[in-house]
């Protein structure tokens, strides 16, 4: 039986060697037979600016509504999307674990430059996908990855993803997902 990381952290190793990805803490929204899709949390971008996203979708932006934008990920750079909490849906919102969604849509855009939207947010450009089985191969760094270079894996903490422009998010993931991993594998020697 497969198992399936929706509603987990994945956190890049220190020896991740895809710069796509090196340093990046990602929350994945899906993960299914047909592959996996998440947003990196800790990157934000300079450009574009909050204000240039919506003059270029001709949405009028409150003076004092400026989120800052992340890169989500090598997929579909140029599409705008939202992981928020539940307190805010759309018909098309993507429901996922625990209190969030995930919306690839301009009238969230819209509600958010009005004062209008989610109570917490992250607005990304991009997503992280990968294919079926794709992601699956990674975790288990079949060859050509070392078990070094295998993703570390976190579960899901409302604290992380709502502080992620944190400067230190990764190093305190890392630790976190090494920690976590120590007790789990602790746990499994005792027990046997």
């Amino acid at each position: 039986m497969n198992e399936y990381y929706d509603g987990k952290l994945l956190v890049a190793p220190p020896s991740m060697r895809d710069p796509r990805f090196a340093n990046s803490v990602i929350y994945i929204w899906k993960h299914d037979v047909s592959g996996a899709a998440g947003v990196i949390l800790n990157r934000p971008l300079e450009e574009p600016t909050w204000h240039h996203v919506c003059d270029e979708a001709g949405i009028l932006c409150f003076d004092d509504v400026n989120p800052t934008m992340f890169y989500g990920g090598p997929a579909m750079e140029g599409i705008i999307g939202c992981l928020h909490t539940k307190d805010y849906c759309l018909k098309n919102s993507n429901g996922l674990y625990g209190n969030l969604n995930f919306t690839l849509d301009k009238k969230i855009i819209k509600d958010i430059a009005h004062g209008d939207g989610p109570k917490n947010y992250i607005i990304t450009m991009g997503v992280s996908s990968w294919e079926e089985g794709q992601l699956e191969e990674e975790l288990e760094a079949l060859p050509p990855r070392k078990q070094s270079e295998s993703w570390l894996i976190l579960d899901y903490d409302p604290n992380i993803i709502w502080h992620s422009g944190q400067r230190g998010l990764w190093n305190a993931c890392v630790n976190m997902a090494v920690s976590q991993h120590s007790r789990e594998f602790t746990s499994k020697l005792l027990r046997d």
